[in-house]
């Protein structure tokens, strides 16, 4: 009956009991909203710093999210209150793990095996654990520069982020254990303004190597750059009466502009494909090439706005969801990317190009053979 409550309360942020706070966390932390539950049970322990259950779901919810350091903050809390809970050792000693501080983790797991009484997989986990973390196994011979690395680094230095960041991902995909790639796979995103993507990936990257400094400097330099986007955005300005519909003029800035994509002159493809979207409003194909355009910048979502209004503007066209599926690919949502390079691929639209079908069967394959 409190989790229903809780549902219909809208989740205010005026909410100002710790107990309530933590139910909401809770709520959320069970529907997937991982850091909107981090935020509520925050606040929670802010308000009452002695509730022990706060401080344990803080730790939960923060090791989900692979944030490993503040949930051993946490995680070091609750077991100061609840000192014989086996469940709050072994979560600490996790965090500690994943946070790179082993000789604290060992203590840790040593703590929660003697205080753990109920099975043996558990225990058998943490036993593993502890000799892991005393006799880690000897480094293996480096491996030999990876190609697709390579040709990433090169774009890198031309600022070609585009083109660095899908070598990156071919290099994730041939090898997901690549470290150099996804660190440099979440430096190229931080470039190109995309944090949360850049975050995820150098978040993969900590898990492999809990003690890589180029991940948690650019962890911490992309949180601390996030601190400042909480402003209200401005109110909308009231839309303007539809435009007359000028043919002519559209067909001429979409000509030009294709032209402009075709050279890698984005910004001015950009410019002259406003002009024909100017023109005539909802041009499917002008909304189509301006998202190409955007993609060759590297703003995949701008793209993603762009085919979406040209799948509105005209179902019957197949070429939005090959756009879709590149600029999902981009931003690294290799599932979704996937799904959409095979619904291009099954269409039977005219402009569904067969080379670009067999391309985007290509890539399907490749994302979901390892996702």
């Amino acid at each position: 009956m409190l989790t229903l409550a809780i549902s219909a309360i809208v989740l205010a942020t005026n909410v100002t009991d710790g107990g309530l706070q933590r139910e909401l966390g809770k709520t959320l932390l069970k529907q997937g909203r991982v850091e909107e539950a981090i935020t509520r049970f925050q606040a929670a322990v802010k308000l009452n710093p002695d509730d022990a259950a706060a401080w344990y779901q803080l730790g939960f919810a923060n090791r989900k999210a692979q944030h490993f350091e503040p949930a051993a903050e946490a995680y070091g809390k609750y077991t100061a209150m609840q000192p014989d809970d086996p469940d709050g050792w072994f979560g600490y000693a996790e965090s500690l793990r994943q946070s790179g501080k082993t000789a604290d983790a060992v203590k840790a797991y040593e703590t929660y095996f003697v205080k753990e009484t109920r099975t043996d997989e558990q225990k058998n986990e943490a036993k593993a654990r502890i000799a892991e973390l005393r006799n880690p196994a000897p480094a293996a011979p480096p491996k030999p520069p990876d190609d697709r690395v390579k040709k990433g680094d090169a774009a890198f230095a031309a600022k070609d982020f585009r083109t660095a960041l899908f070598a990156y991902q071919d290099a994730i995909v041939a090898d997901p254990n690549n470290v150099e790639a996804l660190v440099k796979a979440g430096d190229t995103y931080a470039k190109m303004g995309h944090d949360p993507e850049a975050i995820a990936q150098w978040n993969k990257a900590l898990q492999l190597d809990p003690q890589n400094q180029v991940a948690r400097a650019g962890i911490a330099a992309a949180t601390e750059r996030n601190k400042t986007l909480t402003q209200k955005p401005a109110a909308p300005a009231p839309a303007p009466p539809p435009p007359r519909i000028d043919e002519a003029a559209a067909r001429a800035h979409y000509t030009t502009g294709v032209g402009l994509v075709r050279d890698r002159k984005y910004d001015d493809a950009i410019a002259e494909l406003d002009q024909a979207l100017k023109a005539k409003p909802s041009f499917a194909v002008a909304l189509i090439a301006r998202g190409s355009a955007r993609i060759g910048q590297g703003r995949f979502q701008d793209a993603v706005a762009d085919y979406t209004a040209a799948q509105r503007a005209d179902p019957s066209l197949a070429s939005p969801l090959f756009g879709l599926a590149e600029a999902f690919r981009g931003m690294g949502q290799n599932e979704k990317a996937a799904d959409l390079y095979r619904q291009f691929a099954a269409s039977k639209a005219p402009d569904a190009d067969p080379g670009l079908k067999d391309y985007a069967l290509q890539n399907a394959q490749a994302l979901s053979t390892n996702k």
